[in-house]
């Protein structure tokens, strides 16, 4: 690769974000454009390279109107106890960016164009293997799916709130008792251009090195 191409994808990697208040409400999603962003996402690992994962793309307006009222019937009070909780510990800027930008989402969300929900042909096991192996091939893809919109102008954000409800979501959308819902992405393209890296430790705080809580080595 050349530094060009790293600089770029590295840019689209620290700036992806979730899209919430930026989200523009008026501008359909082109399904052939979400088709294309599909085909790289389907090239993530997979375990066993069993492809199991599906998506559903949701645009009816009365589909989009019952999935927002499935999502605000949790989403609401729990974002409200996390507004207070907030509150409570003095208003960290950070936190309460998220959380009234999550509340906006939750008021606007039957508006955003395109909902994305993406699909697991199977159910979870029990065991820490069975989750690790189940999630592990299924939730690469849906951030490829998330870089690739992003790469055209295109922002999402990963919610699960309406999983609270997931057998009125599943009702609502006809799918069958033997598959997984993973999350919902509202999808639409994006008002301006100007995200920055988000603000996180540096690796060596974070990582360890042979065992647990043994730094790594710096090198010169």
């Amino acid at each position: 690769m050349t530094d060009t191409s790293i600089e770029s994808l590295d840019y689209f990697l620290t700036t992806t974000k979730q899209v919430r208040r930026r989200l523009d409400l008026t501008r359909q999603v082109p399904t052939n454009v979400v088709l294309e962003c599909i085909d790289l996402a389907s090239r993530a690992p997979i375990g066993g390279n069993l492809e199991r994962n599906r998506w559903l793309l949701v645009e009816n307006a009365d589909t989009r109107q019952a999935l927002a009222d499935i999502y605000a019937r949790f989403g609401r009070g729990y974002l409200e106890a996390g507004r207070e909780q907030v509150e409570s510990m003095g208003n960290d800027p950070t936190a309460t960016r998220v959380v009234e930008s999550s509340l906006h989402l939750l008021e606007h969300l039957h508006e955003v164009p395109l909902m994305i929900i993406p699909i697991r042909l199977d159910r979870p096991g029990t065991s820490i293997f069975d989750h690790a192996t189940y999630w592990g091939s299924v939730t690469p893809g849906v951030w490829s799916l998330q870089l690739a919109l992003r790469s055209r102008g295109i922002g999402s954000a990963w919610t699960t709130l309406h999983l609270q409800h997931e057998q009125d979501a599943a009702e609502l959308l006809g799918l069958p008792a033997s598959v997984t819902q993973i999350a919902l992405l509202p999808t639409a393209y994006f008002t301006g251009n100007n995200f920055h890296p988000a603000r996180r430790k540096p690796a060596q705080e974070i990582t360890y090195y042979n065992r647990w809580k043994e730094p790594v080595p710096k090198t010169p």
